[in-house]
């Protein structure tokens, strides 16, 4: 049994979050029982409007104002009514941006295309974990915009925005199953959720339980060895005891509770939800190995294990757990919209790794006679010290504080001027300590006190008449500062154009100017040495195993970005939904902190002090904390069209749903009865990656051979998305293209890598049972449930890397790259 750290901070911080969500959510439990039959009455079939009035009644018609909707002038990027969510088949949020990934991933920020900022409703919430286990069921539609209109509602200019819009009425109990295993065994993963929701009106009650384990993996389940020797004098198979895949688990307990003030939510709402989790992993680095030679010269590779004994493998053992409170308040303050969120995070992590064993001693007694190179390893082990392990703690806290003002409160000629004002305040610490450090440890602490405001000044108008001609022309202008406590002030700002000269087509320039200072985990993380990590020595052409130092490195400045995009959105003539989209990217950054690259000859002339060989140049040990560079510039094209249609039944389609309605807790019908398929085709090609890394020193080409990271950056890259569904029965299929690339030998020694190009795909099945008539009325329990079959990579198909003389290396085996390979899931989901 694995002897669990003390944290007592951790567990008081858990209790006063049980405590909170407790109380939250008795108000909101007890209104939820009041509602049931207001409810119940939601989801009866509606009369027709038709027959509701007389041939002498006068009837007004208003406009019909999408609930929920933001008034931007940038064009969606995508928007998906209740059909098209539910004929994605997805079994929660999560999953639901998973599967949009392509639509809602920016290609700002380095590329990283991150996860989206979050609204519902049209308004902000305190963090996606507000919402992250509704069903998919609970929305009436979903807006995707672009990064241009991010500043509008105080979110920085380099994410896409994610509107979620909420049906006025629903309610559901539910519980979800899951089974993984590879297409070549060997381990397995398992997940259970159980959720209930209630959404009435402006009230919201949401909690949810998950828990996730994944089992180990070894080297020699999978018939692959980072020893390049076989056991000899019956050792055991040291591949037996290395890990490709570490054994894991996780749970989350999560809360939310919104409450609507005065008549539908127009005295505005209070959020407050709750998270707890608690993750451990276990992984085995492999067991120590001595090279012992005799006094004859006589040598031989010995495996220093023995179960007998109480002698395992090297571990490194990982804890953590946390909780995260958040809050969030919006109101109508006249003419101006009041929104104030709140974020509190806990995290408290402990790591234990098994340092590699000295075997000098073992070595002088071999010399000696004392003990033989072909002894059992039972009697090695006599002259070898016990094992010692290393750790490191740390402690996190993180709070947040926003206040954002939105308004127009000035009419020109084009339209109202939107304005959008904020202030906050965020405080973050780290303390962390490490056993290979037992008279130092790191305590950081950053305030930041941060203002800002944006501006859409519209400057032409077809519905105002104001040089209609041209189209719709706004000027967005946006500009920040954030007060470090440890780096000064730091400042950003932004200007772009929307310019609409069609009503199908929308085009922006914007450019974005942003300082950043490194974060404090990058700074103060713990340090740690790992014995035993698989390295390919690219300077030698070699496989080998190294002692790698990590943690933080508080040497690290600030980052200057500048960035320009332009963009192109034309809705297509065809089709109930296609769009084509064309985005241009141009970055560069100075001062960049980032994790310690991949090893290369360049890398080593560059970080000489960062990399310990041996008298013989044998890599042996690499220190990889975070550095810095001094510049890092890139250039690319992404385009690519998003199409959608319904399918029609073949029959009257019958009445379409409302999108405020409740409906029963099932799946829906998708397309009135028939169904609904789209496509998602976009493709990314790469201009210019480069990187200089120290002023002085030559530009790094990182499409032309040299690179970053352990797998080089590809000149062109395609993402795929597609889906269908019929009468109750779905598929979804992605994709992914990566295109060649290389790793160069630029130190004239050694060997290059050769990155073959790679094509993956992923399918899910998925059949709503409740559609199933005689299926449901043979067995009533799968009313309201829906099975799936997901499979992973289904051509198992593997990158494959080569060096100069056509060989694969080691640690670039398809094992050690993607040891799951084509990956079987099976899910059941049921809703009451």
């Amino acid at each position: 049994m694995r002897e669990t750290p003390a944290m007592p901070r951790a567990h008081a911080f858990a209790r006063a979050a049980v405590s909170l969500l407790a109380v939250a959510a008795l108000p909101a439990a007890a209104a939820e029982a009041g509602t049931g039959d207001a409810a119940a009455a939601d989801q009866q079939p509606a009369e027709p409007e038709e027959d509701a009035g007389t041939a002498d009644d006068i009837i007004v018609t208003a406009p019909q104002v999408n609930r929920g909707s933001v008034d931007v002038p940038q064009a969606p990027v995508a928007v998906l009514d209740e059909d098209e969510i539910l004929s994605i088949g997805a079994s929660s949020l999560v999953e639901l941006l998973e599967e949009l990934a392509p639509q809602t991933g920016s290609g700002r920020g380095r590329g990283s295309g991150g996860r989206p900022a979050i609204l519902v409703n049209g308004q902000r919430v305190s963090g996606f974990r507000e919402l992250r286990n509704y069903p998919p069921e609970a929305l009436a539609r979903v807006e995707v915009l672009p990064e241009e209109a991010a500043i509008r509602f105080g979110f920085r200019p380099d994410q896409r925005v994610i509107n979620f819009i909420l049906k006025e009425q629903y309610a559901s109990k539910g519980i979800e199953l899951e089974y993984g295993v590879p297409g070549a065994g060997g381990y397995h993963t398992s997940e259970i959720e159980a959720s209930v929701l209630s959404i009435n009106g402006p009230n919201r009650l949401n909690l949810a339980l998950e828990a996730e384990d994944g089992s180990l993996l070894t080297e020699g389940e999978r018939g692959v060895s980072s020893y390049g020797y076989a056991p000899v004098f019956g050792d055991v198979d040291p591949a037996d005891y290395r890990s490709l895949v570490a054994d894991t688990r996780d749970l989350t307990l999560n809360g939310a509770w919104t409450r609507g003030f005065g008549e539908n939510g127009t005295g505005g709402s209070l959020t407050v939800n709750g998270t707890i989790t608690r993750s451990d992993s276990l992984s085995l680095n492999g067991p120590d190995t001595a090279l012992l030679t005799d006094a004859s010269g006589a040598a031989a590779r010995r495996t220093l294990l023995s179960e007998a004994l109480g002698r395992g493998a090297r571990v490194r053992d990982s804890r953590s757990a946390g909780f995260e409170l958040g809050t969030t308040f919006n109101k109508g303050v006249g003419d101006w919209d009041l929104t104030v969120t709140g974020r509190w995070v806990h995290d408290d992590t402990v790591s234990r790794s098994t340092a590699a064993s000295d075997v000098s001693a073992l070595q002088a007694a071999v010399l000696a006679g004392q003990v033989g190179i072909d002894a059992p390893a039972g009697d090695l082990l006599a002259f070898v010290p016990d094992q010692r392990s290393n750790a490191s703690f740390s402690n996190t806290e993180d709070a947040t504080s926003l206040a954002t003002l939105t308004g127009r409160p000035l009419w020109l000629p084009a339209g109202q001027m939107a304005v959008t004002l904020q202030a906050g305040f965020d405080w973050s610490n780290i303390d962390s300590r490490s056993s290979d450090n037992p008279g130092f440890a790191t305590d950081l602490t950053r305030g930041d006190a941060n203002a800002g405001f944006t501006l859409g000044i519209p400057l032409t108008s077809r519905r105002d008449n104001v040089l209609a001609v041209v189209g719709d022309i706004t000027l967005d202008l946006s500009g920040g500062f954030n007060r470090l406590s440890d780096f000064g002030t730091l400042y950003n700002w932004s200007a772009g154009l929307n310019w609409s000269p069609l009503e199908d087509l929308n085009l922006q320039v914007s450019h974005i100017y942003t300082e950043r200072a490194p974060s404090l985990t990058q700074l103060g993380a713990p340090l740690l040495v790992t014995s035993g990590v698989t390295i390919f020595d690219i300077a030698t052409g070699q496989t080998v195993l190294v002692d790698l130092v990590t943690g933080g490195n508080p040497d690290l400045v600030a980052e200057k970005q500048r960035d320009w995009k332009i963009g192109a959105t034309y809705d297509l003539p065809f089709l109930r939904r296609s769009n084509l989209i064309v985005e241009y990217y141009d970055e560069s950054s100075t001062d960049v902190s980032s994790g310690f690259p991949a090893l290369t000859p360049s890398i080593e002339n560059a970080f000489p002090g960062r990399v310990l060989r041996d008298a013989d140049g044998n890599l042996v040990g690499i220190d990889q904390r975070p550095v810095t560079y001094a510049r890092q510039d890139g250039r690319r094209l992404r385009y690519g069209i998003d199409i959608s249609d319904r399918i029609s039944a073949g029959e009257e389609d019958g009445e379409e749903r409302g999108s405020g309605g409740g409906g029963p807790p099932g799946f829906g019908r998708g397309g009135r009865g028939g169904g609904h398929w789209g496509l998602a085709l976009y493709h990314t090609v790469r201009f210019e990656q480069t990187v200089r890394i120290a002023d002085g020193t030559p530009v790094l080409d990182l499409l032309e051979g040299e690179s970053l990271t352990a797998t080089p950056v590809a000149r062109h890259e395609l993402e795929l998305s597609g889906r269908v569904f019929y009468k109750g029965f779905g598929a979804r299929l992605s994709g992914d293209y990566l295109g060649g690339a290389s790793i160069a030998n630029t130190g004239g020694s050694g060997s290059s890598l050769s990155f073959a190009p790679i094509a993956t795909f992923d399918l899910r099945l998925f059949a709503d049972l409740e559609q199933q008539q005689a299926l449901v009325e043979a067995v009533p329990f799968f009313k309201g449930s829906r099975v799936s079959l997901s499979v992973d990579n289904i051509f198992d198909a593997q990158q494959r890397v080569t060096d100069a003389n056509g060989t694969v290396p080691v640690n670039y085996l398809p094992d050690f790259i993607d040891p799951a390979g084509r990956f079987f899931e099976i899910e059941f989901r049921k809703r009451f």
